[in-house]
Protein backbone atom coordinates (compact mmCIF):
# COMPACT_ATOMS: atom_id res chain seq x y z
CA UNK A 1 0.00 0.00 0.00
CA UNK A 2 1.39 3.44 -0.85
CA UNK A 3 1.19 6.94 1.07
CA UNK A 4 -1.54 8.02 -1.71
CA UNK A 5 -3.66 5.07 -0.52
CA UNK A 6 -3.26 5.85 2.94
CA UNK A 7 -3.86 9.95 2.10
CA UNK A 8 -7.12 9.72 -0.11
CA UNK A 9 -8.28 6.10 0.70
CA UNK A 10 -12.39 6.15 1.95
CA UNK A 11 -12.06 5.02 5.04
CA UNK A 12 -16.28 5.59 5.99
CA UNK A 13 -16.54 1.54 5.61
CA UNK A 14 -14.28 0.98 8.46
CA UNK A 15 -16.16 3.97 10.54
CA UNK A 16 -19.76 1.70 9.69
CA UNK A 17 -17.55 -1.61 10.43
CA UNK A 18 -16.54 -0.23 14.54
CA UNK A 19 -20.10 0.96 14.84
CA UNK A 20 -21.90 -2.17 13.85
CA UNK A 21 -19.13 -4.27 16.61
CA UNK A 22 -20.01 -1.94 19.03
CA UNK A 23 -23.81 -2.64 18.95
CA UNK A 24 -22.97 -6.25 18.48
CA UNK A 25 -21.28 -5.99 21.66
CA UNK A 26 -23.88 -4.24 23.28
CA UNK A 27 -26.17 -7.16 22.36
CA UNK A 28 -23.74 -9.67 23.48
CA UNK A 29 -23.99 -7.89 26.99
CA UNK A 30 -27.76 -7.59 26.99
CA UNK A 31 -27.32 -11.70 26.47
CA UNK A 32 -24.81 -12.54 29.35
CA UNK A 33 -26.94 -11.06 31.28
CA UNK A 34 -30.24 -12.86 30.37
CA UNK A 35 -28.07 -16.13 30.71
CA UNK A 36 -26.94 -15.40 34.07
CA UNK A 37 -30.45 -13.95 35.54
CA UNK A 38 -32.71 -16.09 33.28
CA UNK A 39 -30.92 -19.32 32.59
CA UNK A 40 -28.39 -20.17 35.27
CA UNK A 41 -29.80 -18.44 38.42
CA UNK A 42 -33.32 -20.58 37.53
CA UNK A 43 -31.25 -24.14 37.17
CA UNK A 44 -29.35 -23.36 40.64
CA UNK A 45 -33.00 -22.87 42.22
CA UNK A 46 -34.59 -25.30 40.15
CA UNK A 47 -35.15 -28.52 42.31
CA UNK A 48 -34.28 -30.82 39.63
CA UNK A 49 -33.72 -35.06 40.50
CA UNK A 50 -32.54 -37.42 38.51
CA UNK A 51 -29.51 -38.41 36.61
CA UNK A 52 -29.95 -35.65 34.11
CA UNK A 53 -30.51 -33.20 36.92
CA UNK A 54 -25.87 -32.77 37.13
CA UNK A 55 -25.87 -32.54 33.54
CA UNK A 56 -28.44 -30.32 32.72
CA UNK A 57 -27.10 -27.74 35.50
CA UNK A 58 -23.73 -27.90 34.09
CA UNK A 59 -24.58 -27.51 31.10
CA UNK A 60 -26.41 -24.35 31.41
CA UNK A 61 -23.42 -22.67 33.25
CA UNK A 62 -20.73 -23.79 30.90
CA UNK A 63 -23.52 -22.05 28.29
CA UNK A 64 -23.94 -18.90 30.69
CA UNK A 65 -20.57 -18.69 30.75
CA UNK A 66 -20.20 -18.71 26.84
CA UNK A 67 -22.03 -15.88 26.73
CA UNK A 68 -20.12 -14.11 29.37
CA UNK A 69 -16.93 -15.16 27.31
CA UNK A 70 -18.10 -13.91 23.99
CA UNK A 71 -19.22 -10.54 25.54
CA UNK A 72 -15.72 -9.94 26.94
CA UNK A 73 -14.27 -10.91 23.18
CA UNK A 74 -16.62 -8.33 21.82
CA UNK A 75 -15.70 -5.50 24.15
CA UNK A 76 -14.32 -3.08 21.93
CA UNK A 77 -10.73 -1.88 22.82
CA UNK A 78 -10.27 1.63 22.09
CA UNK A 79 -7.44 3.60 22.84
CA UNK A 80 -8.45 6.83 24.32
CA UNK A 81 -6.97 9.79 23.01
CA UNK A 82 -4.09 11.79 24.82
CA UNK A 83 -4.98 14.51 26.73
CA UNK A 84 -3.63 17.69 25.60
CA UNK A 85 0.13 18.13 27.35
CA UNK A 86 0.59 14.97 28.24
CA UNK A 87 3.01 12.74 26.85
Amino acid sequence: MDLDALRFGNFSKLGEAVTDWEQMARKLGELEKTADQDLLQKAVKARWAGVNAGVTREFVAKTAAEFADAHTQAKPSRRSSPTPGSS
